[in-house]
């Protein structure tokens, strides 16, 4: 068997800034906050992903101005997204 294939673990992590919020985030705070988050999870990585080689960060500050979607859409229960509690 060949792992040729490139393989990675994505995690996605949103923070929301609830609506009507007056406060102005101003960047250098977000900057900072980025920093100091991509060091914790360099840290962590070695101890909780250790066959990990590298990390890349990425980064978006969105203003959701259109999102008539908030809640995620169930799909159809089919056999292998559905738990059966009668086994």
């Amino acid at each position: 068997m060949s792992y040729e294939s490139p393989r990675v673990l994505r995690l996605t992590i949103e923070f929301h800034v609830p609506v009507g919020l007056r406060k102005n985030i101003r960047w250098p705070r977000v900057e900072t906050a980025l920093e100091t988050f991509t060091r914790s999870v360099q840290v962590l990585a070695g101890e909780v992903f250790p066959w990990a080689s590298e990390m890349r960060v990425r980064h978006e500050w969105l203003y959701a101005w259109h999102d008539d979607q908030r809640e995620p859409v169930a799909l159809p229960a089919t056999e292998y997204n559905t738990v059966d509690n009668e086994k």
